[in-house]
């Protein structure tokens, strides 16, 4: 299988090349023209209404003075040279995300959408009394080749091509990381989370038994405690009646004793 990514390879390592220098090329026609713009302070007599980089047999791809349209091709032959690289060395991947990155039609859709407005936006810094149908076609390329650009590559290329094409390339080396996969690897990290979760319950538990154990023991010998000091409480009071109430019946016999001893001398 690996004779069949190589090739593919480097015509990838070729065309990041290729565009990179389209782009670095496009920065610099860029950086040049807004040079001129600037120091003309937007009169457009003053300053070409295209400039060109620093490779001219490339200055056809110059074509917005954003650098969005010569990026997005760039970018993405980037991620496709990176994707064969870690295929190479039998690295797993993800389906939904080969060979680019997740988020990446989002982000070439709002680069196409910034490149739209950049070019609306430039309009309004130009000399209006000097302004010419060239600059105003200058603008309108960078609004539209930038949407344009977005447009095929997400919606033309990416999805109904590449995506396929590099999602059976993957498949077939047996590097494909599925939702089966991650979904056995999540019931696996829960499993070990649940073992977790209840070995920690379960020495919660054992804690909480042993503090019950004890705060019930402390109850159960302070209530003995009380309760032996209420036994002998009352112990001591019932003795202390019955000595009150033996007193009280002996001074009674006496008292009848004096009585009949009074009624036996008064006879």
């Amino acid at each position: 299988m690996k004779k069949r990514i190589v090739p593919l390879f480097l015509v990838s390592l070729a065309a990041t090349a290729f565009t990179a220098l389209a782009f670095a090329n496009n920065v610099v026609a860029l950086v040049r023209w807004w040079r001129a713009f600037l120091d003309a302070g937007g009169d457009s007599s003053q300053f070409p209404a295209r400039t060109g980089g620093f490779l001219p047999w490339l200055d056809w791809s110059v074509v917005d003075y954003s650098a969005v349209t010569t990026f997005i091709p760039a970018l993405g032959c980037l991620c496709i040279t990176l994707a064969l690289l870690r295929l190479l060395f039998g690295r797993r991947m993800r389906t939904e995300d080969f060979p680019f990155f997740r988020g990446s039609d989002q982000l070439n859709v709002a680069l196409g959408l910034f490149g739209t407005l950049w070019g609306i936006i430039v309009i309004g810094y130009f000399n209006l009394d000097t302004v010419s149908m060239a600059d105003l076609m200058m603008c309108l390329h960078t609004a539209l080749f930038s949407t344009l650009t977005a447009v095929v590559w997400v919606f033309m290329i990416d999805r109904p091509l590449l995506r396929p094409f590099f999602t059976h390339l993957l498949e077939r080396s047996g590097l494909a990381e599925t939702d089966d996969g991650d979904l056995a690897a999540a019931v696996d990290r829960l499993v070990v989370r649940l073992g977790a979760a209840s070995d920690a319950f379960d020495a919660r538990q054992k804690a909480y038994e042993a503090a019950f154990e004890k705060r019930f023991a402390d109850y159960r010998a302070s209530f003995e405690a009380r309760q032996r000091e209420y036994n002998e409480f009352f112990e001591r009071r019932i003795k202390e009646l019955v000595r009150g109430a033996d007193e009280e019946r002996a001074r009674a016999d006496r008292l009848a004793d004096k009585l009949s001893a009074v009624s036996a001398a008064l006879r």
